[in-house]
């Protein structure tokens, strides 16, 4: 603005003088009346003004998917354009632009919008914001932060039955169902509650650490479901790929099939169970997660059955999957909205096989969590 002003007295600086020169008196009103008017504004209204802003988030304990919404309040003492950006954040999902502008004459209000995506605790990005008063007075810059939220993975109950089913019920639930098989599955560090006929004691003369030798409990599959939360992905396809983790983990535990998680490329492993507190541990690792650049991951231990969820599952990890389980599930997260949801209507039921593994292709908002259970 004090630019524009030094460019008007600046022209009007030689009007003045050719009016002067020319003597030519009508061109005087003409030339005075703009300086005259600079001046009456910056007298009233350029000493003692301020400008403020707050934002305040609507609703802070949302799901995956759920809409965020921002209100933003301003307030100033003189007249101007308020121009700020909003919700401009990797872990949520931008409905509309993020920048927007205000006309403050004394109190204005505006309202931004975005989706729900990461999973987990964290302060969202607030307002930016820069304040140009119809004054000769520089702009005023600012950052307005708008607080916490809790974003959590759903749960998608119907149809999590015949999902467990087809990933490998067990056999002989219950008192039924034998402690260990005789198949090798791997070999790890003792944990306290491990039978001691398990130990391996070549390893320990090795090492002078214990090691037992894992088995699978007779009667039951054991199942890992591996999650790719690496920054290639947009916050709401891991959203929706935690959510389906967690709905598989639920379904597992119900069905008393020992289940596991993999994080990629952050290496979080949680070894199977079948206990509600493994599933807790698995919802809280689910509220950890964090977009990290892709890098090598490498297989999970060795189990009958992996599900891998991703946005852009790669053929390689994929063949690396198939050499240390029986079953390979993979599940493609490609969310769609706007001009692309009427294209991804055509792929949304898409099953292929994929060297060793069988693929599904899923497009939530479009598809509903329930509908790609019933696929697996």
């Amino acid at each position: 603005m004090e630019t524009i002003a030094r460019y008007a007295i600046a022209l009007e600086i030689p009007a003045l003088a050719l009016a002067v020169f020319t003597r030519r008196p009508e061109l005087l009103p003409a030339v005075i009346f703009p300086i005259a008017l600079l001046a009456l504004f910056y007298l009233v209204y350029a000493r003692g003004w301020r400008v403020e802003v707050s934002a305040q988030i609507e609703k802070r304990e949302l799901k995956v998917e759920d809409q965020l919404s921002l209100r933003i309040e301003a307030r100033s003492d003189v007249p101007g354009v308020l121009l700020y950006s909003a919700l401009d954040d990797r872990r949520l999902v931008a409905t509309e632009p993020p920048a927007g502008a205000l006309y403050l004459s004394r109190k204005s209000s505006a309202t931004a919008s975005a989706i729900a995506g990461l999973p987990g605790r964290y302060p969202v990005s607030g307002v930016d914001w820069a304040f140009y008063p119809l004054t000769l007075s520089r702009p005023v810059r600012g950052q307005t932060p708008a607080g916490e939220v809790e974003v959590r993975p759903y749960l998608a109950k119907a149809g999590l039955r015949a999902a467990a089913a087809s990933l490998g019920m067990p056999r002989a639930p219950g008192p039924l169902a034998g402690p260990h098989s005789t198949e090798f599955l791997e070999v790890r560090e003792y944990r306290p509650g491990d039978p001691y006929k398990l130990i391996n004691w070549k390893a320990y003369a090795r090492t002078g650490l214990l090691y037992v030798n894992e088995k699978l409990r007779e009667g039951h599959s054991t199942l890992y479901v591996v999650l790719d939360a690496s920054s290639s992905c947009r916050a709401d396809a891991v959203g929706h790929g935690a959510s389906i983790a967690l709905s598989l983990a639920y379904a597992a535990v119900e069905a008393k099939l020992p289940v596991g998680l993999f994080v990629i490329p952050s290496g979080v492993l949680l070894p199977p169970t079948d206990s509600p507190a493994g599933l807790k541990l698995i919802r809280e690792a689910l509220m950890r997660l964090d977009l990290k650049p892709p890098r090598y991951s490498p297989a999970p231990p060795r189990a009958d059955t992996y599900v891998y969820i991703s946005c852009r599952p790669q053929a390689e990890y994929i063949e690396r999957l198939c050499l240390s389980a029986r079953n390979v599930l993979v599940v493609e997260v490609a969310p769609a909205r706007g001009a692309f949801a009427e294209i991804a209507k055509l792929f949304a039921s898409r099953r292929e096989r994929v060297l060793c593994a069988d693929k599904i292709v899923w497009s939530p908002p479009l598809e509903p969590p329930t509908r790609v259970l019933a696929r697996l």
